[in-house]
């Protein structure tokens, strides 16, 4: 069955909040919103990326947010208990999180990573020892790798060279 799901977004936007309800009734479907106490959890869809068959992606800063420092969350959480509502609420029971970049200021994991379909993942290469590059390649080795795709295969990781900042260097040194 389809239907909508909308959980809180990590900062004030009346009018982003506004769309699931719009979206949902235009097209008919029914929605579940995770805003109220004890489902609430606090996510951005930059920092989501879901295969269709129970595996997710996501940085820490989805614990961040529902933990005991998160602004918009209306009850805090452990990374136990929201990935036991990610389970729960979207089905996701391979929940593959990962620490956030150092120079990356938003934490989304689309802003490194993106699942091109159920085995492959497009992930961004900076030059050896540069800027997130070594955060990215431990989190590859130490949180994606150990974990195959709903095909039992281990994905298929596909580079994408990052540029670098206006000014035209990498982050700590970018302008």
């Amino acid at each position: 069955s389809l239907f909508l799901l909308d959980w809180i977004y990590n900062r004030p936007r009346p009018e982003d909040d506004a769309m699931p309800l719009t979206i949902a009734n235009f097209l008919g479907l029914p929605i579940f919103a995770t805003s109220e106490a004890p489902y609430d959890i606090v996510h951005t869809g930059g920092n989501f990326m879901a295969d269709g068959f129970g595996t997710a992606f996501s940085s820490y800063l989805v614990y961040d947010e529902n933990g005991p420092d998160g602004e918009f969350n209306q009850t805090v959480k452990t990374p136990a208990q929201t990935d036991a509502l990610m389970d729960q609420w979207m089905g996701i029971n391979q929940y593959i999180t990962m620490p956030t970049l150092p120079y990356d200021a938003i934490h989304h994991i689309d802003m490194h990573m993106k699942l091109l379909d159920e085995e492959r993942l497009l992930v961004g290469q900076f030059p050896v020892g540069v800027s997130d590059g070594p955060q990215i390649e431990t989190n590859l080795q130490d949180h994606v790798m150990g974990h195959n795709s709903v095909f039992g295969d281990p994905y298929e990781v596909l580079r994408i060279p990052m540029p670098p900042s206006t000014g035209g260097q990498y982050p700590p040194s970018a302008s």
